[in-house]
């Protein structure tokens, strides 16, 4: 687990770094120039230019701004060539600001206008422009002369391409670090060195996209600066091997669960064993499909370790009664079920999702189909609100248009609250919400963290790659994890077998069944 703080959580952990454990200001500072700079001489031993390399650092009245100072110092005694300038108000610059500046000038370090490097500096004057205009500071629209700043940095990148580095310290100027927002204009960095813990914009789009490489230095802010009160998000960079429980050596296919995918319906059969065949991958013992009876031969067919139930095309009293009959049967055999990829939203699909959450007693997963009815019935909304318990709980996973539907919002307005509308969602049905989207958001209700979901691709957006979703997290809901964390270990597994998939068959190219296929792939 990795903790991704916003604004107010990192001037909180830092304030109880110095405050609370005593560790001056300066040291940290300090050290977090000093792991700025070395990402720099990185970059320019790579250059083998056998020259002086040029700097411009363009420093705020900020902390971070003093950050910009320490490190023109810094990188002017290692010998580059640098020129700094600090812009904004000057009777506003913080105490901390100041002593970096007096220190720099007791080494022969002074700023120069920023309108005469405007003016009178082309790009191919610089090697490398230090962005320590904001940090994690900006919460509005840059302007005046911060926002000429910006531009010109962004111009100069633009005329040198890879030849000019720029780099931004704790996050591109511009760039909200609560949730990725970018006001107005923002700097486009190759790459941006923050401090112990990752920002919510460095993750969330499009500020990630402005962030270039993320690199986390320690600059001595840990964990034991959260006190009583830890970050809200987090997310995982580890080896997915390592999140999954180690399987019973005497094991049958009975201890891994039993999982029943509801799922497929008279025109659609492709749903039914993508699921199925991700739950099986991803360490299912059995699984079960329950189908409409056109599909049997392609779930023989394209996965005949499965188990198969179908019922008929038949709408009449008689055969809804069978339908439930039958469901009934699945329901006593199942440990666990995953419902709606595919069924429709018909009289029969209303039946399926009605019978399970009066009838089952155990987690269900429900996807696609089955959010669509739950929107439209608000006596199965009211069978999901009542559903979960301390021994079962209903794990949501819609995508946005789904997600927006079901919290009664525009998509719009749901993909501008990302971060906050799933925790409300989970806490209304007393359930687990993944909502997909390009940053998958995960909530519980008997969580308070969040999870953000950072692997995965573009290439996953294409039909099917939901099913196979739900089918991972059936899995893994089935050997030992609880439901949240089931949802978001699942999720990361997906977004890492998109991303093998993408490497070997391309973005462009890749389809719902290359992520199945690289489950056994990345989990070798």
């Amino acid at each position: 687990m990795r903790f991704i703080v916003g604004t107010d959580e990192m001037k909180r952990i830092d304030r109880n770094t110095i405050e609370y454990y005593g560790v001056p200001s300066a040291v940290l500072m300090e050290r977090a120039a000093l792991g700025v700079c070395e990402q720099i001489d990185k970059w320019s031993d790579l250059q083998n230019a056998g020259r002086q390399m040029s700097v411009l650092v363009l420093s705020g009245c900020g902390n971070n701004g003093g950050d910009g100072i320490a490190i023109a110092r810094i990188l002017k005694l290692k010998g580059y060539k640098v020129t700094t300038s600090l812009i904004g108000d000057y009777t506003k610059c913080t105490d901390q600001l100041i002593m970096e500046m007096k220190i720099a000038e007791n080494y022969g370090i002074y700023a120069d206008t920023f309108s005469n490097i405007r003016d009178n500096k082309t790009p191919s004057e610089f090697d490398i422009i230090v962005d320590a205009l904001f940090g994690i500071g900006c919460n509005r629209p840059v302007a005046g002369m911060y926002a000429e700043a910006v531009k010109y940095i962004n111009e100069c990148k633009k005329a040198r391409g890879n030849s000019l580095y720029v780099i931004s310290v704790d996050m591109p100027s511009g760039v909200n670090s609560d949730d990725g927002h970018v006001f107005n204009i923002a700097v486009n960095a190759d790459e941006t060195v923050t401090f112990n813990f990752e920002k919510i914009g460095h993750i969330m789009y499009p500020g990630c996209e402005y962030s270039g490489t993320v690199t986390v230095k320690d600059v001595g802010i840990t964990k034991e600066s959260f006190l009583d009160k830890g970050p809200r998000y987090f997310t995982f960079k580890s080896d997915i091997k390592s999140f999954l429980p180690e399987r019973r050596a005497d094991g049958n296919k009975g201890s891994f669960g039993k999982v029943l995918v509801i799922a497929g319906s008279e025109n659609v059969s492709g749903a039914c064993t993508l699921c199925a065949e991700a739950a099986y991958r991803a360490g299912a013992g059995m699984v079960k499909v329950f189908t409409a009876e056109t599909n049997r031969t392609a779930v023989q067919t394209f996965l005949p370790e499965a188990l198969i139930d179908t019922y008929e095309d038949d709408e009449s009293v008689e055969g809804l009664n069978l339908l439930s009959q039958k469901l009934q049967n699945a329901m006593d055999w199942a440990t666990e079920i995953i419902i709606g990829p595919g069924i429709g939203t018909g009289i029969k699909a209303i039946t399926m999702v009605r019978e399970v959450l009066e009838k089952f007693d155990r987690d269900i997963i429900m996807d696609a189909d089955a959010l669509n009815i739950i929107a439209s019935d608000e006596g199965i909304d009211a069978l999901v609100s009542g559903y979960s318990d301390d021994y079962k709980k209903v794990i949501m996973t819609p995508h946005l248009a789904e997600f927006a539907r079901l919290y009664g919002s525009e998509v719009k307005v749901c993909k501008e609250n990302i971060l906050e509308y799933p925790k409300k969602l989970a806490d209304k049905y007393n359930c687990v919400i993944v909502c997909k989207d390009a940053r998958t958001i995960v909530a519980g209700s008997d969580s308070d963290l969040i999870y953000i979901n950072t692997s995965g691709n573009s290439g996953m957006a294409t039909a099917g790659s939901g099913d196979v979703l739900a089918g991972i997290i059936g899995a893994m809901n089935e050997n030992g994890l609880e439901a949240f964390e089931a949802a978001c270990i699942g999720v990361y597994m997906h977004g890492i077998c998109g991303d093998y998939a993408s490497n070997h068959k391309s973005e462009y190219s890749m389809i719902a069944g290359d992520i199945v296929r690289a489950i056994p792939e990345i989990l070798k």
